[in-house]
């Protein structure tokens, strides 16, 4: 696969500049976008993930990231290509969620990575429902994502977005596609048409 080795040239603004979240284990983090100075910060995290935890993501056993796959990642748009990232309070990443999309399309692929001392916290579901919210503001209707057969955590973990969440069997891999639940426009009370 290629990547993009510069983030393009007509950056939208980003979104707003972080939320500290707290944590089923006691813990908070920042939740925030990514900037593409996290690309060290990235590679410091992948350097504490599991093998398995790379397998899982990248359907591969990658035992240094490219730099410029940390790039790619890092330099978003903030429109068709975003990633929020959890910052702990030592500064470090330790989880990602991103959703890669097309000009002009309504859904995007997401994907997402926790640090293996940081799955189980409640983590991957918090950077899950805040990428959700922002895909949903940003006219997305919905994520997909390809996940290995052997990973039916993560397909429950997706289920977690929305009840509506479909997902099948396709040569040993599963197809996950989640609704985006849009937020009411401004000035409507929650409900109600928008015509009369």
């Amino acid at each position: 696969m290629a990547y993009a080795a510069v983030p393009p040239a007509a950056t939208p603004p980003a979104p707003a500049l972080g939320e500290v979240v707290g944590l089923q284990n006691g813990a908070t983090v920042t939740v925030r976008p990514i900037e593409l100075t996290d690309a060290f910060k990235l590679r410091r995290m992948f350097e504490r993930l599991s093998p398995e935890t790379v397998y899982h993501r990248f359907f591969a056993p990658i035992p240094t990231p490219r730099d410029e796959m940390l790039v790619h990642i890092s330099g978003v748009d903030h429109a068709t290509r975003e990633a929020l990232v959890a910052v702990a309070a030592d500064g470090e990443v330790v989880g990602i969620a991103q959703y890669e999309g097309r000009a002009g399309g309504d859904e995007a692929e997401v994907a997402i990575t926790v640090e293996d001392a940081w799955q189980g916290s409640g983590l991957g579901t918090e950077l899950l429902q805040h990428l959700g919210k922002l895909g949903a503001r940003r006219g997305l209707v919905g994520f997909t994502a390809i996940v290995m057969g052997e990973n039916s955590a993560a397909v429950r973990f997706l289920k977690r977005l929305s009840p509506e969440t479909t997902v099948q069997l396709d040569r040993g891999e599963y197809v996950v596609y989640a609704p985006l639940r849009r937020p009411p426009a401004r000035g409507r009370a929650p409900g109600r048409s928008a015509t009369r």
